[in-house]
């Protein structure tokens, strides 16, 4: 491991740099502490499957928490298929007593994915309860998602609400090998609620084109297909590209 680290004192201020490489996981930090407040600036953190700038506000008092903005230059998908949900779960008496707010953004190039051209979203915790807005800029379309959550019960929910802008279904569709020959623009609006723990997931409201509600049946289907193809294998793998277009074979 590779240690430096430059320090200056002037009333009450610390500030400094340092760097660090640890089984090559390489960490750069500027960082300034002053009072009860440690600013850390312009930094970066790498490894083969990741690699991201973060600035970051760290509060100590009177309460614990961290602001972040975090853009990623690279990430390994494979990593993000790795993560369990449940894990993250068990934890709920830490996210009782954290508190954090989130700004991620990643793009195309560091996604490695054809599909997504640009992910925003920004993420607060606060006495376990989560809330959350993505942006998801892709191929042919946008999707707008919002929702919160209580991650501190024992089978906690994440209501959500989502909004499906496919302004080009040649350029969607395509990216999961499927042939639509309707060319009119969709929108799509989505309301509903996910059980974390049980892998079940429960439609509120789905709007077509503004103004075409689905059908207790088809919100029935719906939920069935998703739970069987989207679901079965946990949270995370809901966003692989071959669950995703099985899911959309079957629906449409």
């Amino acid at each position: 491991a590779y240690f430096q680290f430059d320090q200056t004192k002037k009333e009450n201020l610390i500030s400094g740099s340092s760097k660090i490489n640890i089984l090559n996981n390489y960490l750069k930090l500027n960082f300034s502490l002053q009072d009860n407040q440690l600013k850390i600036m312009e930094s970066k953190f790498k490894n083969q499957d990741l690699s991201l700038l973060f600035n970051s506000i760290i509060t100590f008092d009177p309460f614990f928490g961290i602001n972040s903005d975090i853009n990623i230059n690279k990430i390994d998908k494979n990593l993000i298929n790795t993560l369990k949900l449940e894990d993250i779960l068990k934890n709920r008496e830490i996210s009782k007593k954290f508190n954090s707010n989130n700004k991620i953004n990643y793009n195309k190039k560091s996604f490695g994915n054809s599909l997504i051209r640009n992910y925003f979203s920004e993420l607060s915790l606060s006495n376990g309860r989560l809330v959350f807005a993505n942006k998801i800029n892709m191929q042919g379309g946008i999707i707008n998602c919002k929702g919160e959550s209580l991650l501190t019960e024992e089978y906690p929910r994440l209501n959500f609400s989502c909004l499906f802008k496919i302004n080009d279904k040649k350029k969607f569709f395509k990216n999961f090998s499927v042939t639509k020959n309707n060319q009119k623009p969709l929108s799509l609006d989505v309301e509903g609620s996910l059980n974390l723990i049980n892998k079940k997931i429960n439609f509120k409201k789905i709007n077509i084109d503004n103004d075409l509600v689905a059908k207790d049946s088809d919100i029935k289907y719906f939920k069935e297909t998703f739970e069987n193809i989207l679901f079965e294998d946990g949270f995370f793998n809901i966003f692989k590209r071959n669950k995703i277009k099985e899911f959309i074979r079957a629906i449409i």
